[in-house]
């Protein structure tokens, strides 16, 4: 079960507010963040937002984000990334979840840097649909998925991060182990930024 619920934070990954929704619902109050989630219309999926602090730069996190070719080494259930076309603000990427005991996931996503006004930079993803890669009968084909990262600098090695998914990993799976993975896992999408933040510095520091 724990595996089911860890590689579902990667259906990863613009906001999405709904109107008249109900409070956010505080489920998780750790050291270095604070895990929430709400009732998203009638369809039963939650969505979740989290506030953590990790270390870094904005610069180096949007990079990790970015860097779609590594991504089935950073994160642990990605088996491909395609990074399909790329802009000076924004990525179209092809993505495939390894999910252990559950049928492979695909989803396609557009991602874009936004840089506010108040100095942070927000990364947006929302799915679109491209004829290179069809629905395929093997995989289940991910369809609602959209949210965001918000890093701020707080600090000059400490970066505040605003996280935001509304997701339907499809497929059978009972709703009640959809929400379940969303609460548990997005936690770890944070802070595997975070590692592979660390990873990279040590990585040049060596001679």
């Amino acid at each position: 079960m724990k595996i089911v619920i860890l590689f579902l934070l990667f259906l990863n990954l613009v906001p999405v507010f709904a109107q008249n929704s109900p409070e956010w619902v505080l489920v998780d109050d750790s050291k270095n963040i604070k895990l929430y989630n709400r009732e998203m219309g009638d369809a039963g999926i939650k969505e979740v937002k989290a506030v953590a602090t990790i270390t870094g730069t904005v610069k180096e996190a949007v990079e990790v984000i970015f860097d779609r070719k590594n991504h089935p080494e950073i994160f642990k259930y990605i088996k491909f990334a395609d990074q399909m076309k790329k802009t000076a603000e924004c990525d179209w990427s092809y993505n495939v979840i390894d999910a252990p005991m559950a049928s492979d996931r695909d989803y396609l996503v557009k991602s874009c840097e936004v840089k506010n006004s108040d100095g942070s930079v927000s990364v947006t993803w929302e799915p679109f649909e491209d004829p290179k890669y069809p629905v395929n009968e093997k995989k289940v084909r991910v369809v609602i998925n959209q949210g965001y990262w918000k890093f701020t600098q707080v600090k000059p090695d400490e970066i505040r991060v605003d996280y935001y998914i509304y997701t339907d990993p499809a497929g059978s799976l009972p709703l009640w182990i959809k929400n379940l993975a969303n609460k548990k896992a997005v936690p770890d999408a944070i802070f595997t930024v975070e590692r592979e933040i660390l990873k990279r510095r040590d990585s040049k520091a060596r001679p």
